[in-house]
């Protein structure tokens, strides 16, 4: 069992785990958590509760980049 950013960390860490999408989920609005988890590889992050035009918003991202 580990945390959000212990498995970030361990993904990024893989060959071909800088390749999946990471949209890290919090219920943190301590900008400092949500820098950690940027710095450990995530992508994006969201604040729970979700905003559906929010999520839809997340996921949306060209697939040619």
């Amino acid at each position: 069992i580990m945390g959000g950013l212990e498995f970030l960390k361990l993904l990024r860490a893989y060959v071909g785990g800088e390749k999946p999408h990471v949209i890290y989920c919090t219920v943190e609005n301590d900008i400092g958590a949500i820098a950690l988890a940027l710095k450990a590889g995530a992508d994006d992050y969201m604040m729970k509760p979700f905003d559906q035009r929010l999520l839809v918003s997340k996921f949306q991202f060209d697939l040619a980049a």
